[in-house]
């Protein structure tokens, strides 16, 4: 997601007051890091404490390019940390300075944040900041030690590169979006990597909106990314017509689905398009035309032809009167809510109803292949 730049980079480096050693100087180390860094612009973000703003004014004079550095105010050239020890405040001192240094980078630059100095808390607050910001690049001054500091003149730099950082959260966030339903969101978050996990992260996501928006062909272009085998039964459910007994069964599915993510009104209304179209496909195979087109005049039709699966229908009534519900809701005609207990309960009488007198038409394609829960299971 973040590409290194090749241009002289913007660099914030904290500063702390140094731990005594024989073979190490602190100032003199962070000169040398801005040796090696080369940044056209710099920022140093010392503590209030005088030890600490005296090393950053003599960095500041010992600079390779004095001109490079960016001082935070007319009447302050710095940011200082209030409280070097507390974790939170480093983090909001740095995050401060990383928003007035991204206003004046150029395209194709780089801004990098060097916490090694300072308070383990000021370290670790502006690592935390550089996260927060989505910085690509941390950077460590590390070299031979001695007396558990860095000896002056061994100094390099070790960057740590935030991408993988980055993927991993957004994975975990995209799989939580993704458990609950909220595939474009997910998809969505992982747009503009291009690491393999999350390109196949991504097609799954895509796959699965697309599958429960019942656009299978679309849904098969992207299952072909990650799995043939979810292809070929997406492919074989675009290739049914609309009366199919594996389409129905895959309406019915996807409505289970919306009960496991919460939102019971859309999954009502999927069973009971669910019982419309198979009323209308009973009318057909009986060959009895359909003039009437309201859901309760296609079963009413239905039943006056002795049909078995209309006349268990009619016995219902708690299921045929749940269903209606449906007409309430913003799927209907109306705004009403329902409730998740009213919804269980329609699916259990509607699966009792197509076990009892479609076993084999229906209730296979109800629930294979079942659909994946989470990024991984796919």
């Amino acid at each position: 997601m973040h590409e290194k730049s090749a241009l002289p980079p913007f660099l914030i480096l904290t500063v702390g007051t140094g731990t005594a050693g024989k073979s190490s100087n602190l100032i003199q180390g962070l000169i040398n890091t801005l040796h090696q860094a080369k940044p056209r612009r710099f920022w140093l973000v010392p503590s209030t404490a005088p030890d600490s703003i005296e090393v950053a004014n003599l960095v500041r004079e010992g600079a390779p390019d004095a001109g490079a550095f960016q001082p935070w105010a007319a009447t302050n050239p710095y940011r200082c940390i209030i409280a070097p020890d507390d974790i939170f405040d480093c983090r909001f001192a740095v995050r401060e300075v990383i928003s007035i240094a991204r206003r004046d980078l150029r395209e194709g630059e780089q801004l990098i944040v060097n916490p090694t100095s300072g308070t383990k808390q000021m370290s670790a607050g502006a690592t935390l900041a550089a996260l927060d910001e989505g910085i690509g690049e941390i950077v460590f001054t590390v070299g031979e030690r001695a007396d558990g500091v860095v000896k002056t003149g061994t100094e390099r730099l070790a960057p740590f590169s935030t991408a993988t950082f980055f993927l991993e959260r957004d994975l975990r966030n995209a799989d939580e979006l993704f458990r609950s339903g909220s595939f474009f969101g997910a998809a969505r978050l992982l747009q503009g990597y291009t690491q393999a996990d999350a390109l196949r992260a991504r097609e799954i996501a895509w796959c699965l909106h697309e599958w429960q928006r019942l656009n299978y062909n679309r849904a098969a272009s992207h299952a072909a990314k990650f799995s043939q085998d979810l292809r070929e039964h997406l492919k074989r459910l675009d290739q049914t017509d609309g009366w199919s007994f594996e389409r129905l069964g895959d309406l019915l599915a996807s409505a289970d689905e919306l009960i496991r993510w919460g939102d019971f009104e859309e999954a009502l209304a999927r069973f009971y398009r669910a019982t419309e179209l198979l009323a209308r496909r009973r009318l057909k195979e009986i060959g009895r035309e359909q003039h009437e087109s309201r859901w309760g005049k296609l079963w009413e039709e239905l039943r006056s032809q002795k049909d078995p699966l209309a006349q268990a229908f009619f016995l219902d009534r708690p299921l045929r009167e749940s269903l209606q519900d449906r007409n309430d809701t913003v799927f209907g005609h109306g705004s009403k809510s329902v409730s998740e207990t009213l919804v269980r309960d329609v699916r259990v009488g509607l699966a009792r109803l197509l076990q009892d007198h479609l076993p084999k038409e229906v209730m296979p394609f109800w629930k294979v292949p079942p659909r994946p829960q989470t990024l991984r299971s796919a």
